[in-house]
């Protein structure tokens, strides 16, 4: 065979190999070209990692965020590195200054002011004074002291009567009692209201006066020894402190001794053994008081009335009476 030219021996040039097909759906990758080939330009910079290749990256699989973008260089300063140069160490950056203080538990939000106080109720205004309660009027007064004087009491009539610390002590149309009935002295005279002093004159006469008759001797009553009659104070014996005594309204008579014309006495006391008839005089006068009085204690009531009769005229629901 004849010798080609030298000329086509240059031009002719190997056949290029054929290509793998690269199988679906990935594109096709170029064929490797020889190291050192003219024309090679300088590999692109690497792609960073986690970059997609072609495929969703799910959230779990991305990058880090990238650092806080550096502030621009200032104008006339020399131009850092491209992109795709590799860049030189730089120093780390300055960390931001620390505080000893704690850390910031969040804004703080100012408390709201207190709810201002809801307005109490208005005070209940105070009724009377109970001596006011009892304040007769003008026609029974009036009444009241008509019969007194027919039954032969000697009184006058005295100035109200109060208490500056306590409002509810008083009695607001007292009478001062110096004979109860003619010839019958209240000892050292007392005060009290005037329908006290008409219940009192009305047991002497009915009952004391009478029982007295039957006594040895008959002796003439003269005289009642009195324990309490007026007086600002609590109730004694079982009932209690702080409820105002019958006293404290003039209401109430303590009586302590009964005299008599011959100079004896008979003093209220417990009977004990006793069976005398000073003590069937006490017996009778205490028990028939309450047919004139709403309150009668004495000996047997309590140790707070054993030397004594306590006789008042409380007013009570139904007209109850007390009488022990």
């Amino acid at each position: 065979m004849a010798a080609l030219p030298a000329a086509a021996q240059v031009s002719d040039a190997p056949a290029p190999r054929p290509v793998a097909e690269t199988p679906a759906p990935g594109p096709a990758r170029p064929a490797a070209r020889p190291a050192g080939a003219a024309g090679d330009a300088a590999a692109p910079p690497s792609r960073a990692q986690g970059v997609s290749q072609g495929r969703l990256i799910p959230p779990e699989e991305m990058p880090a965020a990238p650092p806080a973008a550096q502030p621009p260089v200032a104008a006339g300063a020399d131009a850092g590195p491209s992109p795709g140069a590799p860049k030189a160490d730089a120093a780390p950056s300055q960390a931001p200054p620390t505080s000893d203080a704690a850390p910031s538990q969040g804004a703080l939000i100012p408390l709201a002011p207190p709810a201002p106080p809801e307005p109490s109720a208005p005070p209940v205004p105070l009724g009377p004074p109970v001596p006011e309660t009892l304040r007769e009027t003008d026609f029974d007064h009036a009444a009241c002291r008509l019969e007194l004087r027919r039954l032969g009491a000697v009184y006058r009539e005295i100035p109200a009567i109060t208490d500056p610390a306590q409002r509810d002590c008083g009695i607001a149309r007292p009478l001062e009692l110096t004979e109860i009935l003619p010839g019958i002295a209240l000892e050292g005279g007392a005060a009290m209201r005037c329908d006290a002093a008409r219940a009192l004159a009305h047991w002497m006469r009915d009952v004391v006066v009478p029982s007295a008759g039957h006594l040895p001797n008959s002796p003439r009553l003269t005289s009642l020894a009195l324990g309490t009659t007026y007086h600002c104070r609590g109730v004694l014996g079982n009932g209690t402190p702080q409820n105002l005594s019958e006293h404290a309204v003039g209401n109430a008579i303590d009586i302590a001794a009964f005299g008599f014309d011959d100079g004896s006495r008979i003093e209220i006391a417990p009977p004990g053994d006793r069976g005398d008839m000073a003590v069937a005089f006490q017996n009778a006068v205490q028990g028939a008081a309450c047919l004139f009085f709403s309150t009668v204690l004495g000996p047997g009531s309590n140790a707070a009335h054993d030397d004594h009769l306590h006789l008042d005229i409380k007013a009570r629901r139904g007209g109850f009476r007390l009488c022990q």
